[in-house]
C-alpha cells in the first residue's frame, strides 16, 4: 500500500510538472529575476567586502581573496593563504571531493586531493534564492486548483484556464499573512540556531564544554523535525482561512500520525535534488572551461570516472587559485538560480498533494 502511494505521487508530481511547467515557470518568473539579479549583486558586495575586511584585518596581505566553484552551491568568494610557488598555485587549485549522505568522513588521498562523505542535501541557504519560498502560495493554489479540475473536468468552471496573473491576484490578498508565516517559519526552524549564538555570547565556557558533534547533532534533530512538522504551512496559508498560529498548528495536526513517512519523502527528494544539482552544475562548469581560461582546472577536476560520481550523490569543490572573471561568474550564478527554480515546483506539487491527502484522511476519520 505505501509503495503504491509512493509510485502514485512520484506518478502525479512527473504528470503535473510535465503538463503545466509553463503556468508554474510563469508564476515564478518575477520572483526568479529578482532572486538572481539580487544574487549578482550581493556576489560582488561580498567580494568587496572580504576585500575590505583583508586590508582592514590583515595589514601584510596574509590573505588573498579567491573563487570558490562547488556543483552544489555554485560559485562564492573565499579567503585563503597565498601559495609559495606561483607555478604551483595556477596549475594546482585546491579540489574537495564529498559522496553524500553518508555519515562525516573525511581522508586525504596520495595527490593531495580531500574526500569528504557527510549528510548534505540541496537547501536555498539564506541568499537571495530563498525568495523562491514565496512562490510556494501561488504554485500550491495552481497545483490544488489543477487537481480538483482533473476530478470534476466536466464543471465548465472548473475547466477554465489557470493564469499566472489570477494566481498572483488571489495570492495577494492574503501577502501580509504570508511574509509574517514565512517569517515566523524561518525563526522557528533555527530558533536552535540563535539559541546556541546566545548561549555562546553569554556563557562560552558553558558552549566550550559541550562537544561539537553533539550540538550538531541536536541542531539536526530539531530542524529536521520542525521542518516536517510545518511542511505543510503553505498549503494551510492558501488554502484554508486559518490565523497565524492557526496555520502552523493545523500543519502540526495535519502530519502528526506520519511524520515518519514525511520525513522519508522529503529525505529522498532533498537527496535527489543534490544528486541532480550536481550533475547539471557539473555539466554546465565543463561547458563554461571550454571558453573560460579561469575554469580550465575545473577540466582537471572532473575527469571522467569522477564525473560520474555526480551521478551517485557525488559533490565536488574546487577553491581556484583567483576570482573568476565577471562575465563566468555571472553565468553561474544564473545557471545555479534557474536549477533552483527548477525544483520549487516540485516541492509545491509534493507538499500540496500531501495536504490534501491528509485533509482526506482527516475527513474520512471525521
Amino acid at each position: 500500500m505505501a509503495e503504491n502511494q509512493r509510485a502514485n505521487l512520484a506518478r502525479t508530481i512527473f504528470t503535473q510538472y510535465r503538463d503545466h511547467c509553463g503556468l508554474f515557470w510563469r508564476i515564478m518568473l518575477p520572483v526568479v529575476i529578482i532572486g538572481i539579479a539580487l544574487e549578482v549583486v550581493v556576489f560582488f558586495s561580498n567580494v568587496t567586502r572580504t576585500e575590505n575586511y583583508i586590508d582592514d584585518v590583515f595589514r601584510e596581505n596574509v590573505y588573498t581573496t579567491v573563487g570558490n566553484v562547488n556543483t552544489i552551491s555554485g560559485v562564492y568568494p573565499t579567503l585563503s593563504l597565498p601559495k609559495k610557488d606561483a607555478s604551483v598555485e595556477s596549475s594546482e587549485p585546491d579540489v574537495s571531493w564529498g559522496i553524500l549522505p553518508i555519515p562525516y568522513f573525511t581522508s586525504t588521498d596520495s595527490e593531495g586531493i580531500t574526500w569528504n562523505w557527510g549528510i548534505n542535501v540541496h537547501s536555498f541557504g539564506y541568499g537571495p534564492a530563498i525568495l523562491l519560498l514565496l512562490t510556494l502560495c501561488p504554485l500550491s493554489l495552481a497545483v490544488a486548483r489543477i487537481s480538483r479540475s482533473s476530478q470534476v473536468s466536466e464543471v465548465a468552471l472548473d475547466v477554465t484556464p489557470l493564469t499566472a496573473r489570477e494566481m498572483w491576484r488571489q495570492t495577494g490578498r492574503k501577502a501580509f499573512k504570508i511574509l509574517i508565516a514565512f517569517v515566523f517559519f524561518i525563526l522557528c526552524v533555527d530558533v536552535v540556531s540563535y539559541l546556541n549564538g546566545l548561549v555562546s555570547w553569554l556563557a562560552p565556557s558553558l558552549v566550550r564544554g559541550l562537544p561539537i558533534e553533539l550540538v550538531g547533532i541536536l541542531t539536526i534533530v530539531y530542524q529536521a523535525y520542525f521542518l516536517v512538522t510545518l511542511s505543510l504551512y503553505n498549503s494551510c496559508l492558501i488554502l484554508e482561512n486559518n490565523s497565524i498560529i492557526g496555520i502552523f498548528r493545523r500543519s502540526h495536526a495535519l502530519v502528526s500520525g506520519a511524520r515518519l513517512r514525511f520525513f522519508g519523502i522529503y529525505l529522498l527528494t532533498g537527496w535527489i535534488a543534490s544528486v541532480v544539482t550536481s550533475v547539471l552544475l557539473g555539466v554546465a562548469l565543463l561547458a563554461f572551461s571550454m571558453f573560460t581560461p579561469d575554469l580550465a582546472q575545473i577540466r582537471d577536476a572532473l575527469p571522467p570516472l569522477k564525473f560520474l560520481s555526480l551521478f551517485i550523490g557525488g559533490d565536488v569543490e574546487v577553491v581556484l587559485p583567483q576570482l573568476l572573471s565577471v562575465p563566468a561568474t555571472v553565468a553561474i550564478l544564473i545557471v545555479k538560480g534557474l536549477i533552483a527554480t527548477f525544483f520549487v515546483p516540485i516541492w509545491a506539487i509534493l507538499t500540496t498533494h500531501l495536504y490534501l491527502q491528509r485533509a482526506d484522511v482527516e475527513k474520512e476519520a471525521i
